[in-house]
């Protein structure tokens, strides 16, 4: 169990430090080709406004060259005064033509730089080590697993008006499995034709059969059976919900052949332990994951007219827990979190601000004040909590650490070791 630095109980089951640490490094890393867009944008403003300037030239120059021809242009009288006008008038035209062109196609090459889509890329790649290994603090997950053709799995991470989608590695899984691995003693009953062609109901065993697809999103899982392993054969699909469960016969194709049928209510339970196991069988898949898009609000990343409101949406969602962390800390300037170990003993997480404001030090103003309205900027703060001057223990002389040193705590002593590398995040000992 894991508690904020006061003690009290965190709503999360895990590790969130490492959480923030590794959302403010992918962060400040996906602002650092955003920052390179405002670049382009802005050149392709001053690009805009320069050629307008310039085709405002060109037309008055038109204009005025076309009022001092005109004189020659209807003077009949003179017909090779007037052949000459109207070539010059044509020539200088097909001139400014070609020039306006050359003007607008410098001015496009500016603005198909600055066009949000050539930050996309970038971008995701940036927020993919976080994806790939944490997720945000609503995340709602839906994956499936497919080995009929070739073997496949994805998944979906939803979090408010945020979605990642992602592939999950099958090499562990890349055969159909076994009911019979995945729960025991599950029967169903079946509506089977007897010798005089009436249907009666028959029980089935389960274990004869292999699993070979499964889905499961927020509201049901669906588990796809099959006879045989190797070969075409016919199949069931069982729809798993909180109200109960349905099945349905599917042909030698994967077809279904009939609708969803009500599972009878004794066979419900068995049914229910069979996607139970096959969740538990499959659940390393989705540790084993590869971000693949972002979208926002059904928009993908490369459709966003703005694509860094994806960083900023994933700060806002990391932010009430930040606070909340920042708040509850009892050392200032770290972010604390404890965990409940065997033999009445917690370990003390933390993470100093100073570490991760040194990260997004280097972004323009705009892009730091997310950071710094989630609480992680480095300015010296109180401890949530202090304790009065006569209930302070006295204070004892500790050698300096050296550089990289992790400091572990036990009661009120001090002991310095040596980690074999610099950590990002700390451990202290209560």
């Amino acid at each position: 169990m894991y508690r904020f630095g006061d003690g009290t109980p965190f709503p999360l089951d895990e590790n969130f430090i490492e959480t923030l640490t590794s959302a403010v490094e992918a962060c400040t890393n996906a602002f650092m080709p955003l920052t390179e867009l405002d670049g382009r944008r802005e050149r392709a403003r001053a690009g805009r406004q320069e050629a307008d300037r310039e085709l405002a030239k060109l037309a008055e120059f038109e204009k005025t060259l076309s009022n001092t021809l005109q004189q020659y242009l209807v003077n009949d009288k003179a017909m090779q005064t007037n052949t000459v006008a109207t070539k010059t008038l044509a020539t200088a035209k097909q001139a400014l033509q070609a020039s306006r062109a050359q003007v607008e196609g410098r001015v496009q090459a500016l603005e198909a730089q600055a066009g949000a889509g050539t930050a996309a890329d970038a971008v995701l790649h940036a927020l993919r080590p976080f994806f790939d290994q944490h997720q945000l603090p609503s995340a709602k997950w839906i994956m499936s697993w497919d080995v009929r053709v070739e073997p496949r799995a994805d998944a979906v991470m939803t979090s408010g008006r945020l979605s990642a989608s992602f592939t999950l590695a099958t090499d562990s899984h890349r055969a159909p499995i076994r009911v019979g691995d995945l729960a025991d003693a599950v029967i169903v009953h079946m509506m089977k034709k007897g010798l005089l062609g009436k249907a009666k109901p028959a029980p089935v065993d389960l274990s004869k059969y292999v699993m070979v697809a499964y889905e499961r999103n927020a509201n049901e899982q669906v588990v796809t059976l099959k006879e045989k392993p190797d070969k075409a054969s016919l199949g069931l699909r069982f729809i798993i919900g909180d109200a109960g469960a349905t099945w349905q016969s599917l042909s030698l194709t994967g077809d279904a052949e009939t609708d969803p049928n009500p599972l009878d209510v004794e066979d419900v339970d068995g049914v229910r332990r069979l996607a139970e196991g096959a969740g538990k069988a499959l659940k390393d898949l989705q540790g084993h994951r590869t971000l693949t898009e972002l979208s926002l609000a059904g928009q993908t990343l490369a459709q966003l007219p703005e694509p860094r409101i994806v960083p900023m949406e994933m700060l806002q969602q990391l932010t009430p827990l930040a606070r909340t962390i920042r708040e509850r800390s009892r050392v200032s300037g770290e972010l604390v979190l404890k965990k409940d170990v065997a033999g009445g003993r917690r370990e003390e997480l933390f993470v100093p601000r100073a570490q991760l404001a040194q990260q997004f030090a280097k972004l323009p103003m705009e892009y730091q004040k997310p950071f710094v309205d989630m609480g992680v900027s480095s300015e010296d703060t109180q401890p949530a909590i202090s304790l009065p001057e006569h209930m302070r223990p006295p204070a004892r002389s500790v050698p300096p650490a050296p550089p990289g040193a992790a400091t572990i705590r036990v009661a009120h002593e001090d002991r310095i070791i040596d980690p074999p590398a610099p950590a990002k995040v700390e451990v202290k000992k209560d």
